[in-house]
C-alpha cells in the first residue's frame, strides 16, 4: 500500500540523522524499528509512554510513527496536538492490517503515511516512508526557507532600488540594447521621464544624445560581455544634455542579461573644474605678465635710473644749485618706488617655505634694517614664535617700522602729545601703553612696541605713539596709492599682500598713546 509519500524503492541516505518517536508501540517494536533504521542512515528511536510525553518530545524528533489502532478518538487527538504544534512534521500511521480501511481514512485527517502492520517486510516499508516523508519535510523546509530568505532580499533590495539616491535603470539586452525592465523615483527626477513611458522600451532611445549613439553601442556590447562598467558619460534629460558617472553590474540569469545602470550627476563638478582651469590658466598667464614687467623694471628701469643719479651726484659736486637736489629727490623717489613695486610683486602668492621663528628675533632684525633715527623699539613678546615664511615676515615688520618712522615721528606730532606723560598704563585690549615700552617716558622721540596678543585672538601687534591714522582713512590704508605725504602709496599694500599670503588678518586701530596700532590675528603662534 502507498501513502502519501510515494511508492516504495530504495530511498539511500539521508543527510542527517533521523529521530523517529514511536507512540502506542513498546520496546521490542521500537528495537526492530532501530535496526531497519541503522541499516539505512544514522537514526535513534524512542518510545512515549503516553501521549503527554509524546507531545513533550515533539521538539527533538524528525519523524512520529503512531502504532496500534487508529481508529479511536485517542488517535485523532493526538494528531490534531501534533498539527497543532507542527504542520510539517511527519506522522506516519502504523496499524493493524484488518484496519486497512481505516488507514486509507487516516490519510485524508492529516497523516503522512499509513503502513499495515503485514507480516513478512511490514517494518521494512515503514523504515523506507520514515526516511522518505523525512527527506521529503527536510527538503521543502530548506526550500521554503530559501524562498523566504530570496523574498526578503527581493524585497530590500526593491527598497534600496527605490530609495538611491542616484538614477537608476534596471534593464535587460534585447540584441544588445538595454530595455527598461524598471526606474526608479530618481530617474523620473532627474531625466524626466516616468517608469510608465520607458519601461518596455530601449532606455538608450530616451537618454542618449544623437552624438554619442556610437559611444553607447560600445558600452552595451561590453556589457553584453559580462564587462562592469565605471565611465563617465553625456546623457540627455528633458532639461538638456547633462554629464553623468555611469556605472553598469550586468547581471547573468539563465540566458537573459539583465542589469543595472546607475547614473551619477557630475555635471556640477565638471563645471567648477572647468572653471578653476579657467582660472588657473588666467593665473599663469598673469603670473607670466608680471615676471615679465618685474622683469622690466629691474632691468630695464633701473639701469637707466641708476646710472641719472650717478650723474646726477657728479654735477652736485661740480655745481651748488638747489634744482640739483630736487632732480636727486625725485630720482631717489623712484628708486624707492621701484622697490616697494618689485616687492609688492613678490608677495603675490601663498607663502610656502614656513619655519618656526623667534617673532623678536625678527622684529628687531628687521628694525636693524631700517633707518629709524632717533625712535626706539621695545619687544614684549614673551618669547612667542611664530611659523612664518622668514623673508616676508622680516618685510612686514621693516615696512611697518618704517611707516612709523616716516609718518608717525615726533617732528610730525602735535606740540600736545609731547606734554603729556602716560606711564605704565595698561590698555583696555591688553597691549599696554606704547610711551611706557621698556619703562621709559614720553620724551619727545617715537616710540615703537612690538608684542603678542593677550585677548583670545592669537598674533600679534605693532603700535607706536606718532601722530595716527584718521579714523575715517583707516580702511583705505592698505590700498595699493595711499600715501599720507610724498610716500610711494606701497608699504601698507606689501604688508597686507604678506598678511594675506600666510592666512592671516589684520585691522588698523588707535594705540593707546594715539598713534597707530596694527594687529595680526589667525597667526599659528607658539607661545
Amino acid at each position: 500500500m502507498n501513502g502519501g509519500s510515494g511508492a516504495d524503492g530504495d530511498v539511500g541516505m539521508v543527510d542527517e540523522p533521523v529521530a523517529v518517536l514511536v507512540v502506542g508501540g513498546d520496546d521490542e517494536f521500537a528495537a526492530r524499528l532501530q535496526s531497519r533504521l541503522d541499516s539505512v542512515t544514522a537514526a535513534s528511536v524512542a518510545v512515549a509512554s503516553d501521549r503527554t510525553a509524546a507531545l513533550a518530545a515533539l521538539e527533538d524528533v524528525d519523524c512520529v510513527v503512531r502504532a496500534g489502532p487508529v481508529n479511536d478518538a485517542d488517535a485523532d487527538e493526538f494528531l490534531a496536538a501534533v498539527r497543532v504544534r507542527d504542520e510539517l512534521l511527519p506522522c506516519l500511521a502504523y496499524g493493524p492490517v484488518e484496519e486497512t480501511g481505516a488507514l486509507l481514512e487516516a490519510l485524508a485527517t492529516g497523516y503522512t503515511d499509513v503502513v499495515p502492520a503485514s507480516d513478512g517486510g511490514a517494518i521494512d516499508v515503514l523504515c523506507d516512508r520514515i526516511v522518505r516523508a523525512v527527506t521529503v519535510t527536510r527538503t521543502r523546509s530548506r526550500a521554503n526557507e530559501q524562498a523566504t530568505a530570496l523574498r526578503a532580499e527581493r524585497d530590500r533590495f526593491a527598497a534600496l532600488f527605490e530609495n538611491i539616491p542616484e538614477p537608476t535603470v534596471f534593464y535587460e539586452l534585447d540584441d544588445d540594447d538595454p530595455v527598461a525592465l524598471d526606474v526608479n523615483p530618481a530617474f523620473e527626477d532627474v531625466f524626466g521621464y516616468d517608469a510608465e513611458t520607458v519601461r518596455g522600451d530601449v532606455v538608450d532611445e530616451y537618454i542618449v544624445p544623437e552624438d554619442r549613439r556610437e559611444e553607447a553601442a560600445g558600452l552595451n556590447d561590453r556589457i553584453a560581455d559580462g564587462e562592469h562598467l565605471d565611465t563617465e558619460v553625456r546623457r540627455s534629460t528633458t532639461e538638456g544634455d547633462r554629464e553623468f558617472l555611469l556605472r553598469d553590474v550586468p547581471l547573468v540569469e539563465g540566458d537573459l542579461m539583465r542589469g543595472y545602470a546607475i547614473y551619477t550627476d557630475i555635471t556640477l563638478q565638471r563645471d567648477r573644474e572647468a572653471r578653476l582651469r579657467e582660472a588657473t590658466d588666467r593665473l599663469e598667464a598673469q603670473n607670466e605678465r608680471l615676471e615679465a614687467f618685474t622683469g622690466v623694471v629691474s632691468h630695464d628701469l633701473r639701469h637707466p635710473l641708476s646710472v641719472a643719479m650717478t650723474y646726477t651726484e657728479l654735477l652736485g659736486e661740480r655745481y651748488d644749485d638747489e634744482d640739483l637736489d630736487a632732480v636727486e629727490n625725485a630720482l631717489e623717489r623712484m628708486d624707492d618706488l621701484i622697490q616697494d613695486l618689485l616687492a609688492l610683486a613678490q608677495q603675490g602668492a601663498a607663502a610656502q617655505d614656513r619655519e618656526l621663528l623667534d617673532l623678536e628675533t625678527v622684529a628687531r632684525e628687521a628694525w636693524a634694517g631700517v633707518d629709524t633715527g632717533s625712535a626706539t623699539l621695545s619687544v614684549t613678546t614673551g618669547g612667542a614664535a611664530v611659523r612664518a615664511d622668514e623673508s616676508r615676515l622680516r618685510q612686514l615688520f621693516e615696512n611697518l617700522f618704517a611707516n612709523s618712522v616716516k609718518h608717525g615721528s615726533a617732528s610730525s606730532r602735535p606740540e600736545s602729545a609731547d606734554d603729556v606723560a602716560h606711564g605704565d598704563v595698561a590698555t583696555a585690549d591688553g597691549t599696554g601703553g606704547v610711551g611706557s615700552a621698556d619703562g621709559g617716558a614720553d620724551d619727545g622721540e617715537l616710540h615703537v612696541r612690538v608684542g603678542s596678543l593677550t585677548d583670545d585672538d592669537r598674533g600679534f601687534f605693532v603700535a607706536d605713539d606718532g601722530v595716527g591714522i584718521p579714523a575715517s582713512e583707516r580702511d583705505a590704508v592698505f590700498e595699493q596709492g595711499y600715501s599720507g605725504d610724498d610716500g610711494t602709496g606701497f608699504g601698507l599694500a606689501i604688508v597686507k599682500a604678506v598678511t594675506d599670503a600666510h592666512g592671516w588678518s589684520v585691522t588698523v586701530a588707535e594705540s593707546a598713546d594715539g598713534g597707530t596700532r596694527f594687529a595680526f590675528t589667525g597667526v599659528d603662534l607658539v607661545a
